[in-house]
């Protein structure tokens, strides 16, 4: 496979010791806010998902809370940042870049105590991130939301997947305008003409993560009321597709530096619990004909992407079914999984390679952070296991007892007997 990696995730962005990069991991930047402030109200406490992955001279940039229990715990680790910006907010409904926007103070504080160039990271590279680069004086690990955009909306993905000639899952997008008298019956015959082919249609947003706020199938062509929920969910458009008999849906991640170079981080299998995404799963998971068709069509996409300027991580899905396989997104931003692979690099500096992870959503009953690590103290990372858990993403945990889970072992057998273990101790998958 070319563009094997050899370098950590981390040291892709910088590893020059005269830059400090600065960690702005909201996921409110990207389109679809909405969708995430419904599904999680608190979600701008998710900006702490990067405070495992950085380096010591590091920047990590949060708007909520820091969990000081969690942030103990990494540093007695010898992991997690020495610097620390915090807005101290509740709630919010502004993303980072904006609330930093409105007062850089503090972070110009922190980069003047470091005295190194600054290297901008966010999540999802927004026209606020380019700005709050630009104000803060640091090299931007991104580039203009128009390029993100071309590959992070699904319907310009699919169709700059089919100017490359790429196979892609029928289908039509249906642009929602309820001035049009016509509009909901345009939908319905759409959805009609693909039901006589196929048992049953998927219906998803053409923006945010998965579908955003709108993921819905219909075996019928009479679609008023999911027609109304669209419209309630200030949809603009939605793409409509056949529902294949999925077998599975591999993430493929790759990264462009900010030189240009193309790095290929790595090939997942991603969790599911009907269409909604809960994890992921690195492994020896996938055969060779499978690993090299995606390889291969992953960097026609790059390549094209690097072309048109595109900088930063980026997740391809695709989905394996008995008609082939194919590409069906472009997440263009750092993925979920994307900070487990970089939590993996930073520990199998101190303990070895490791070959298998998995990691997802967990739920417990609400704890303190410390009260967490002893209730699992027996798997919990501990700086000399070869296999266990390491809890991250850990800010709603005394809240709703919710936080992420990566399972890290050296076989696949580990990554069910800890799962299974988690299980016993009241830690289960959401």
């Amino acid at each position: 496979m070319p563009f094997q990696r050899k370098t950590s995730l981390r040291a892709l962005i910088s590893n020059d010791q005269e830059e400090v990069v600065v960690h702005l991991a909201d996921i409110l930047t990207a389109p679809g806010r909405q969708s995430y402030f419904d599904s999680d109200p608190f979600s701008h406490t998710r900006c702490s998902r990067a405070l495992p992955i950085a380096w010591p001279e590091d920047i990590v940039v949060l708007s909520g809370p820091l969990d000081r229990d969690y942030y103990t715990w990494l540093r007695a680790l010898n992991l997690g940042p020495e610097q620390i910006v915090s807005f101290e907010l509740e709630k919010t409904t502004q993303s980072l870049p904006e609330i930093v926007l409105e007062d850089p103070a503090p972070v110009q504080a922190a980069l003047l105590k470091s005295d190194r160039r600054p290297v901008y990271v966010p999540f999802y590279c927004s026209d606020a991130d380019v700005k709050c680069a630009e104000l803060l004086g640091a090299d931007l690990f991104g580039c203009e939301e128009e390029v993100t955009r071309r590959y992070f909306d699904k319907h310009s993905f699919k169709e700059e997947c089919r100017a490359l000639n790429i196979p892609i899952v029928p289908g039509d997008v249906h642009e929602l305008d309820t001035a049009s008298p016509l509009n909901y019956e345009q939908m319905e015959e759409t959805v009609g003409r693909l039901l006589s082919n196929y048992g049953k249609v998927i219906i998803r947003s053409t923006e945010g993560a998965g579908g955003g706020l709108s993921l819905f199938t219909a075996e019928s062509p009479d679609i008023q009321e999911l027609y109304e929920t669209l419209v309630s969910n200030k949809e603009k458009a939605v793409l409509i597709e056949p529902l294949l008999q999925v077998i599975s849906s591999p993430n493929d991640q790759w990264l462009i530096d900010r030189k240009g170079e193309i790095h290929h981080v790595g090939l997942s299998a991603q969790l599911f619990q009907g269409l909604k995404h809960v994890g992921n799963l690195e492994g020896q998971y996938y055969s060779d004909r499978v690993r090299s068709y995606i390889s291969e069509t992953s960097e026609k996409i790059v390549k094209r992407m690097r072309q048109f300027g595109y900088k930063g991580v980026l997740g391809i899905d695709y989905i394996i079914c008995d008609e082939g396989i194919y590409p069906i997104e472009n997440n263009a931003r750092m993925n979920g999984s994307s900070y487990t692979y970089a939590i993996a690099d930073r520990i199998s500096e101190k303990i070895g390679p490791i070959p298998c992870w998995k990691f997802f959503k967990a739920k417990t009953e609400p704890c303190s952070f410390s009260e967490l690590v002893a209730r699992i103290e027996e798997v919990v990372y501990n700086g000399i296991r070869k296999n266990f858990v390491f809890p991250y993403d850990t800010d709603m945990l005394s809240r709703n007892g919710v936080f992420a889970a990566a399972i890290l072992a050296e076989d696949m057998y580990h990554i069910d007997y800890l799962q299974d273990a988690l299980s016993y101790m009241g830690i289960a998958r959401v």
